[in-house]
């Protein structure tokens, strides 16, 4: 008889306690919202959980070097648009006083701007994004261009990954920009710098052959800056085109994880509910079960 009300006692306990956990796993989803608070609340789900999580940190991150990458490129984007202007004018200056219209005084006097002009660009050819120079290439933290105007950075590709198993080239490897690669040498061509102490120097000296001969080279030197803006442009449209099509992928994925983790509020609450009243009758029945006299206790 002993025996008989153990087991009535156990089979009692453990309806008691599995209904009392069934209420409290229907009131921790609605206190959390969600379905899923624990690995054992489905060891699937968690798993899919886990997966979209990462997916979501790593769509994160790409999203900051692409920012990163745009910012970059805006700034080396800046510099080689101050850079063709300054060609742009030192064109102006070539063309304008490469004839007798003017007198030697006036070369002389549009050399001192020829200085500026070469200073101006050897500050930009210099520039810096945070800490680095953008057009040193893996030598960005020395400056690329000497006063002299050699190019003293090297030929780095500096990539950044923008996608899964997907990278992207943030730098321009400007040798061949300030420096004639070696076709344009065997041409006869020169540097950039090389091009606009030329025309500085002529115009000092009141030599109108070196004037023209600058006049020409810098057309070649407009049209390499020229060139190398469009290929910051093609960048630049390739990393806002992925940053977006980043965004709608997070989008997507957070909406899945978000029908895998979080509980349905009204569902929730009706088996919260439920779950409640199960709990109450089985306590209630629990109590007659378990209310034998002492007399058949000790029976």
């Amino acid at each position: 008889m002993r025996v008989s009300d153990r087991q009535r006692y156990d089979i009692a306990n453990s309806r008691v306690n599995q209904a009392k956990e069934d209420n409290a796993n229907m009131l921790e989803q609605l206190s959390t919202q969600k379905r899923i608070n624990r690995i054992s609340d489905d060891p699937i789900g968690s798993g899919q959980m886990l997966k979209r999580r990462t997916q979501i940190n790593n769509s994160d991150q790409f999203q900051k070097n692409i920012e990163y990458s745009k910012g970059y490129i805006e700034r080396t984007e800046a510099s080689l648009t101050g850079i063709y202007d300054f060609l742009i004018r030192a064109k102006e200056l070539s063309v304008g006083l490469a004839n007798d219209t003017y007198d030697a005084s006036s070369r002389k006097a549009a050399s001192g701007e020829m200085r500026q002009i070469v200073d101006g660009v050897i500050g930009l050819a210099n520039s810096t994004y945070g800490n680095r120079y953008i057009f040193g290439g893996f030598r960005s933290l020395t400056p690329p261009v000497s006063a002299d105007g050699r190019f003293t950075g090297d030929d780095g590709a500096i990539f950044l990954q923008i996608d899964d198993g997907r990278f992207r080239q943030i730098n321009l490897q400007a040798r061949d920009l300030f420096e004639p690669n070696l076709e344009e040498r065997q041409g006869g061509r020169f540097g950039m710098i090389h091009t606009l102490e030329t025309l500085k120097d002529g115009l000092d000296r009141d030599d109108k052959q070196a004037i023209r001969k600058a006049m020409d080279e810098l057309d070649h030197q407009l049209n390499k800056a020229s060139s190398y803006q469009a290929t910051l442009g093609s960048i630049y449209n390739a990393l806002e085109e992925n940053g977006r099509r980043l965004e709608l992928t997070k989008e997507m994925t957070q909406e899945d994880l978000s029908r895998i983790e979080d509980a349905d509020v009204y569902k929730a609450s009706s088996d919260f509910k439920r779950t409640e009243t199960v709990l109450q009758s089985t306590l209630m029945a629990s109590n007659k079960l378990l209310q034998p006299s002492l007399m058949n206790f000790l029976q």
